[in-house]
C-alpha cells in the first residue's frame, strides 16, 4: 500500500482528520440581521423596552430630561449582543444532507 508521507499512517481519507474537514459556511445572522446586537428603546412613561433598530436607537435621548425637553416619552434602552450569534452577526450555516442524492 502506498502512503503519501505527508499524513499519518490510514489518516489520508479520514472524513473526521482536520485536512478533511469542511470550511463552515457562514450566513448572517436571523436574529439580529446581521448587526450583531440588539436594541431597545425605554419608554419611561408606560415603563416597559421595545426592541427597535439601530438607526432609532442612535436617535434616541440619553436621560428622561433630555427627552422631556424634546418632548419625547423614549429614551435609549439596553444594547444587548445577540445570543444567536454572540456578536458576531454571522452563524454557521448546516446543510441538510438528507436532501443530498446518493448516486
Amino acid at each position: 500500500m502506498y502512503e503519501s508521507g505527508y499524513y499519518p499512517a490510514g489518516a489520508e481519507s479520514d472524513p473526521r482528520a482536520p485536512w478533511n474537514e469542511r470550511e463552515p459556511t457562514m450566513v448572517e445572522c436571523a436574529a439580529c440581521g446581521g448587526k450583531g446586537y440588539h436594541w431597545y428603546a425605554y419608554d419611561f412613561e408606560a415603563d416597559y423596552e421595545t426592541e427597535c433598530s439601530e438607526e432609532v436607537w442612535n436617535m434616541l435621548p440619553e436621560t428622561e430630561e433630555e427627552a422631556i425637553a424634546q418632548h419625547k416619552y423614549c429614551i435609549k434602552g439596553e444594547k444587548e449582543i445577540c445570543e444567536v450569534c454572540d456578536g458576531e452577526g454571522e452563524v454557521e450555516y448546516e446543510p441538510d444532507y438528507d436532501d443530498y442524492d446518493e448516486d
